[in-house]
């Protein structure tokens, strides 16, 4: 195999005895040129000239030229020199510039979008492209992405919400993996709607973090070419990190340098920081403390719109709820943090010695923030309220009070009501793909309790329509008979809900009987101009359960209709009315002092019921009031 040696400038050499050169930049110059002009590479004509490093090249510029001379070299031995013409692997064209390449034409040329190609090579927005530079593009472009699997190999679209260490779960490798991929992310962190760098699952996990560097270790069939391209750094920069570096073999450890201004926190860092654990007896002050813990991205007002407007409307209901709560003579601190999706966030206010005063968390909204505030305040004894979430991976916390039932447990409870009136009658189960797994859930149940029934999982209303009954021989009788069916949806969609009880209701009541595992608004009967429905549902004996519906009848209902008309001239929307339900019901259940006493009391506020229980399998506790609904 060819050998291929390197010369590289070192920083120690002498300027005294160097005769400087300068050059005086001419329009149409580059720096490709220049350095092509007098024989040194573009990073030494940047190195003796810093400021190339923050800006472009400019007419009149005078700029110091390095001596050849001026420079003691050393030797690399490596197993193959950096190619000077265009390579791809299974996933990716390697591009060298050409003079007048354009991300435009690349883009147009490879058939991907120029949004992709600059995620990909930050160095393209921080200078523009160069002559010589090596640009990597990508085989595929998917940009339309709803999973935290990459778009392409290699390649992933990062969405609201998302965190390094999510996308780094959700796809097998280490946080340490994405961050030193990612030059961008080191520094600035996600941004929504931008492209990053997954390395490949056979590689990964073999990056950690040590002060100012990456320590990787090589794999087989690396070359330095590779992990140049593979970290977006220049021979110069490896060189300069690993200047002992001779022959590339798999098994060595390198180091690639961490940026400038970087700002690295990975979850078992925040997580493993030292804090006093001990539990805490909160101060009788007669007076209650709440943190709410909501995801405003006050940071960064172009993206989050959808998390912001979540937090905005729960911190709205959240107000009024204070307002009565004040009225009625409790004595209420409240403080208010823009917990984003970020654990350093959450852990620079969880190891504040202000955390011991609070009485009770609400938030934050995202799972794996939950499960960090739940594991660091477990100790301490302050309680952790859920308002959405309410998985397997919180059970395991006492100090965990999860608000919304779980879809199972309602399951469970609308299985009953089915066994109740059946009659020997096929069951049929309305769902989408999306909601499959609690379709499939309240199959089994049913299964498990009706032991000889014909159950089916449909997905159009169409498939709810009566089929006629014939004889055994396959024709009909004179009179009309239809076999009888009991219709079930277990979907959320409205509108799918909507041609659900359409179909339903205009079959023979005679031989459908319909069910419903979630409440959706063709369902309301708390709706002036739903009569027509409800009156329908009423004859087949519509039954269904819900975990939030508000009876807009109700006297106490009404006032804080009314309360919410008066305050921001409009109905509460859904997570208006969490934010009114939870906060209210968090505070009403705790004595002057801020102490839960009777978490089990079961009370009605203005959505949602509540009353808690522990799970099943585990520390938590979780709210299992589920109304149910019969229309007969």
């Amino acid at each position: 195999m060819k050998k291929f040696f390197v010369s590289l400038s070192l920083a120690f050499m002498s300027l005294a005895f160097a005769q400087e050169m300068k050059h005086s930049v001419q329009p149409k110059e580059t720096i490709y040129g220049i350095s092509k002009k007098y024989g040194v590479t573009q990073q030494q004509l940047k190195n003796a000239n810093p400021f190339l490093n923050s800006r472009g090249l400019q007419v009149g510029d005078v700029l110091v030229i390095p001596s050849k001379n001026n420079a003691k070299t050393g030797a690399l031995e490596v197993q193959e020199a950096v190619p000077a013409q265009d390579s791809e692997d299974e996933n990716f064209y390697y591009i060298v510039i050409k003079p007048k390449e354009s991300v435009y034409r690349l883009a147009k040329k490879y058939k991907v979008s120029q949004e992709i190609i600059n995620s990909l090579n930050p160095s393209i927005k921080e200078r523009g492209l160069q002559v010589g530079d090596v640009v990597r593009v990508p085989k595929k472009d998917s940009p339309s992405v709803t999973s935290s699997k990459p778009t392409v190999e290699g390649l992933y679209h990062v969405k609201a919400g998302d965190t390094v260490y999510s996308i780094a779960q959700a796809n097998g490798v280490s946080e340490a993996d994405i961050y030193a991929a990612n030059k961008k992310v080191q520094v600035e962190g996600l941004r929504a709607g931008s492209y990053i760098r997954i390395p490949d699952t056979h590689t990964a996990n073999k990056v950690t973090i040590e002060k100012n560097w990456f320590k990787y270790k090589v794999g087989k069939n690396e070359t330095v070419f590779s992990i140049l391209a593979k970290y977006d750094i220049t021979l110069e920069e490896l060189l300069e990190n690993n200047p002992d570096l001779k022959d590339l073999q798999p098994g060595m450890v390198i180091l690639v340098p961490v940026q400038k201004g970087a700002n690295i926190k990975t979850y078992a860092e925040v997580s493993n920081q030292k804090e006093s654990v001990k539990s805490v007896q909160s101060e009788k002050d007669g007076e209650i403390n709440l943190a709410l813990m909501l995801p405003f991205y006050l940071n960064a007002p172009e993206h989050y719109t959808g998390e912001r407007k979540v937090a905005q409307d729960f911190y709205k209901g959240a107000r009024v709820a204070l307002d009565e709560l004040i009225k009625s003579g409790k004595k209420i601190n409240i403080k208010i943090v823009d917990a984003q999706n970020d654990p350093a966030i959450l852990s620079s206010f969880y190891n504040s010695p202000e955390i011991d005063k609070y009485d009770a968390i609400i938030g934050p909204f995202y799972q794996d923030m939950l499960e960090f505030t739940a594991q660091r305040l477990e100790k301490k004894g302050i309680p952790v309220f859920s308002p959405v979430v309410s998985s397997d991976r919180l059970s395991a916390y006492s100090n965990m009070y999860m608000v919304t039932p779980r879809d199972e447990h309602a399951a469970g409870i609308l299985v009953a009501e089915i066994v109740k009136k059946y009659r020997g009658e096929k069951i049929k189960i309305l769902t989408t793909k999306e909601e499959q797994k609690i379709a499939d859930y309240l199959s089994a149940e049913l299964a498990d309790n009706l032991k000889k029934a014909n159950i089916e999982i449909v997905y159009s209303p169409d498939n709810l329509v009566l089929v006629e009954e014939k004889k055994n021989d396959g024709s009909v009788s004179g009179v009309i008979k239809f076999q009888p069916e009991i219709a079930i949806l277990a979907s959320e969609n409205n509108w799918l809900g909507n041609q659900f009880v359409k179909t339903i209701t205009s079959q023979s009541p005679e031989d459908i009987t319909g069910f419903s595992l979630y409440f959706v608004p063709a369902l309301d009967v708390f709706d002036a101009s739903n009569a027509r429905n409800v009156e329908a549902l009423k004859k087949i004996g519509f039954t269904y359960t819900s975990s939030r519906m508000i009876n807009s009848y109700g006297a106490n209902e009404k006032r804080i209709l009314q309360a919410f008309e008066d305050k921001y001239c409009e109905k509460p929307t859904k997570y208006m009315a969490i934010g009114y339900d939870v906060v209210y019901d968090v505070v009403d259940r705790m004595d002057e002092n801020g102490k839960i006493i009777d978490a089990k009391r079961s009370e009605t506020r203005l959505s949602s019921k509540f009353g808690y229980d522990k799970v099943e399998n585990g520390k938590a506790k979780i709210n299992k009031e589920i109304r149910v609904i019969r229309l007969n």
